[in-house]
């Protein structure tokens, strides 16, 4: 993978149900998945009043790509987890899918989780997170994941025997958020299957570039890393996710999306250290830029110059001219000002 060019864009607005009037709420699409070489499309929703599971068809791959919702499972609450801010998802060999959740910073703290659902959206079991991406519940934190900001991503490999998820931002021992200044240096989780299931095994450290400063005065900003594609066990695409609002008119806040492509061969197993800070050896992944969002050619006027909360993505279907093609998706946020973006670009 060299090259990706835009070939089709198509949105749904905002503030929908599905189904049509009678459902609940459309949106918040924070992941995908696909099934049957990218022909079925799912995507997770972030609904704060449980999680669910849409499927997609996606048509007009010929000129003008189509996406349309078809139907809509939803999860069943995990236990202890009343608020589940669910973000990434995976489709796993024996069918069911995996859930990543990010975690809440309110008290008591929920941390970042895996859980894993039936195709029915049936709770069947969560997976095991290491003690050092998990906050205290109450007091001061000294140690895990931010709140809103644990594991915004999830992928599978491709031989099914490695799920990947990551910190959206460096964990609270290892360093602060990026700033307009510097990066931040995050982890990569590696699970390997085992028994049956998935147990953590490797952690990697990935440095998150610097937030990039806008042309108006800023009120908040932040860089994460809020989606990761494998392409094999070493070898993943990693979705970096800017945003800055405008202290002024928030309405013309500003959002910067750049995928790369990274490799895991070379870098240190960092799963031993409590903290990466005071270790000038660890070697973090290498990355090498694919995509600046801003940059591509075609986008809809209404995506430039500004973009959107792109943080989700997936393998599609053949191209009819046997290209391969990849598909990236906007959380709407539940707002009237935003909707749900489809981009599908062609892979050279």
């Amino acid at each position: 993978m060299t090259t990706l060019t835009l070939v089709g864009q198509f949105s749904i607005p905002a503030l929908g149900r599905f189904p049509p009037v009678v459902g609940l709420p459309f949106g918040g699409i924070s992941g995908l998945t696909t099934r049957d070489a990218g022909r079925e499309l799912y995507g997770i929703s972030d609904a704060r009043r449980g999680g669910r599971i849409y499927q997609f068809a996606l048509d007009g791959l010929e000129g003008s790509p189509r996406v349309t919702t078809t139907s809509v499972v939803s999860l069943s609450m995990a236990p202890g987890d009343d608020t589940p801010d669910h973000e990434g998802i995976a489709l796993l060999p024996d069918g069911t899918f995996a859930v990543s959740a990010e975690g809440t910073g309110r008290e008591p703290r929920l941390p970042p989780s895996i859980n894993v659902y039936g195709r029915h959206g049936d709770f069947v079991r969560r997976l095991l997170v290491p003690a050092k991406f998990v906050p205290e519940p109450t007091g001061s934190v000294t140690r895990g994941a931010r709140g809103n900001a644990g594991f915004e991503s999830l992928t599978l490999s491709p031989d099914g025997e490695r799920l990947f998820t990551a910190a959206e931002t460096a964990l609270i021992q290892d360093g602060d958020p990026a700033t307009f200044d510097a990066g931040t240096r995050t982890r990569i989780l590696e699970y390997g299957g085992r028994r049956g299931t998935f147990e953590p095994a490797r952690e990697f450290a990935y440095d998150l570039e610097p937030v990039q400063k806008p042309p108006f005065t800023p009120s908040a900003s932040i860089n994460g890393l809020v989606e990761l594609l494998a392409l094999n066990r070493t070898t993943l695409l990693a979705l970096e996710r800017g945003y800055v609002e405008n202290k002024d008119n928030p309405a013309r806040s500003r959002s910067r999306i750049r995928l790369y492509r990274i490799t895991l061969t070379g870098a240190t197993d960092v799963s031993p250290l409590e903290s990466l800070k005071g270790h000038p050896e660890v070697v973090p992944v290498t990355k090498t830029l694919l995509m600046d969002l801003s940059e591509v050619q075609g986008l809809s006027g209404e995506l430039a110059p500004s973009l959107d909360n792109f943080e989700g993505m997936a393998f599609g279907p053949r191209l009819p001219d046997g290209r391969a093609s990849l598909i990236l998706v906007s959380d709407d946020n539940f707002s009237e000002a935003q909707r749900t973006w489809f981009l599908l670009f062609a892979i050279q």
